[in-house]
């Protein structure tokens, strides 16, 4: 039904429904309807409120990497190139912050960097893809 009021371009009354729906459901289904929700609005209705709503997600639950991995598999497909290098830096921390966003595991942080560098040898230049290897390079030496 949400889907449908997206397409009719009555996203108000999609939001109720939300709010509606997070108020009856358990609360171990919230992270789920809201992570569908967001990728409804990001591909049917406002980018920016979706980007609120994974920023919001992914501030509660900092270690959950399926939340992060559709936030910006859904920037990509939206050709927000940009603002999906952004969200990799700010997790990673490579916009020169000391400690990252999100608190990773080692493993994780591989997983991170492993998409952050498809992404740049898919649509980044050379350079772009330099950035990563340095990233990557920064957070080893921090973690040693």
């Amino acid at each position: 039904h949400v889907n449908y009021l997206f397409k009719r371009s009555r996203a108000s009354e999609a939001n109720k429904i939300l709010k509606r729906s997070l108020l009856s459901l358990p609360s171990h289904k919230h992270v789920e309807v809201m992570s569908r929700f967001a990728q409804m609005e990001f591909e049917l209705g406002s980018p920016g409120r979706a980007r609120t709503i994974f920023d919001g997600l992914l501030e509660k639950y900092p270690k959950r990497l399926d939340l992060l991995f559709v936030y910006v598999d859904k920037e990509i497909k939206g050709r927000f190139i940009g603002d999906a290098r952004a969200l990799f830096r700010r997790v990673t921390g490579a916009e020169g912050n000391a400690l990252p966003v999100t608190k990773l595991n080692d493993k994780q942080m591989k997983s991170v960097f492993k998409k952050w560098y498809r992404m740049e040898e898919k649509y980044g230049t050379e350079g772009q893809v330099e950035d990563v290897k340095a990233a990557a390079q920064a957070f080893v030496e921090r973690t040693l």
